[in-house]
Parts: structure tokens; C-alpha cells; sequence
């Protein structure tokens, strides 16, 4: 409907689809709205693959978290490439909009979903043991690969 919208509506003898907050709004929603199918299918093939929904709530999770904003963000594009005619009753956007609302809160607030994709990806990190910074900080690689190659260096050992 955007895309139709951008294509046949004018304004200062420039069609919408020319102009490039237009063309941004278009390709964002259209990356958004990919990247949630995409989450989409994967967590479905990810449930046909283990057939436990245990293994899978993390992307059920995530599916149910991102979709309210997916359909708030590309709902409330439209609209606002729709001008007046986008709020008025003849169109569905501003229903969109309100029902985005509601599906953050139908299955349990979106908070809560993002909590638990959280908790499910911090099951899978273990924290760093006895360092002041990350095992992945500079000092810490440097030491590391001095020790790693301190015979080829010529480096003793007392040294590092």
C-alpha cells in the first residue's frame, strides 16, 4: 500500500517515491519486514528440528517481541505517507497502530519476552574467572600472545 501510495501521489510536481525520507521510510520498513520473517522461519524450522519447545523459546521469545514494534513502526510509516487519508477511517493504519499496542500485551508484555530471550542468551556465557577486564581486552590478548610466542620472540618467560 506504500509503495502504491509513493508511486501515484505528487506533491510539488515530484512524485513521492522520488524523494529520499520517502524512499527511507520504504526500505526500512522493507528490511524490518524481512528480517521478522526471516526470525520468523527460522523459529519455525527451529521447532520442526527439535520438536521440544524447551530448545526453542528463546526464538519464540523473540518472535513475539519484535512483532508488536515490526507492525507499530511499518503501520505508522504508512500512515504517515498516507497524509490526512492515513488517519481517516477509510484506511487501516491508525488501527494498525493501536492494535500493535495490544499484541505487545496479548501474550504476556513484550518486556517479559525480552527478559526471557535475554536469560536464554546469558545461559550460553560463562563469565570471565579472575581478570580485572574481559578475556577479549587488549591487555589481556597482548599477555596472552606473549606467552603463547614468547620462545619465538626470545622472550623469557620472566620477562613477560
Amino acid at each position: 500500500m506504500m509503495c502504491e501510495r509513493v508511486q501515484t501521489r505528487y506533491t510539488k510536481g515530484r512524485r513521492l517515491g522520488e524523494l529520499q525520507m520517502v524512499q527511507e521510510k520504504l526500505a526500512d520498513s522493507w528490511i524490518e519486514l524481512e528480517q521478522f520473517r526471516l526470525l520468523v522461519m527460522r523459529t519455525a524450522w527451529r521447532i520442526d528440528k527439535y520438536r521440544d519447545y524447551k530448545l526453542v523459546v528463546r526464538d519464540i521469545a523473540a518472535v513475539k517481541a519484535a512483532m508488536p514494534k515490526v507492525l507499530h513502526d511499518i503501520a505508522g510509516r504508512a500512515l504517515h505517507l498516507h497524509g490526512a487519508l492515513g488517519v481517516s477511517h477509510d484506511m487501516p493504519f491508525a488501527n494498525q497502530v493501536l492494535w500493535s499496542y495490544v499484541l505487545g500485551l496479548a501474550d504476556g508484555p513484550t518486556e517479559v519476552h525480552k527478559v526471557t530471550v535475554a536469560r536464554e542468551v546469558l545461559r550460553e556465557v560463562q563469565p570471565a574467572t579472575g581478570a580485572l577486564f574481559p578475556a577479549y581486552s587488549r591487555p589481556n590478548l597482548a599477555a596472552a600472545s606473549l606467552a603463547k610466542y614468547a620462545e619465538l620472540l626470545g622472550i623469557s618467560e620472566d620477562t613477560i
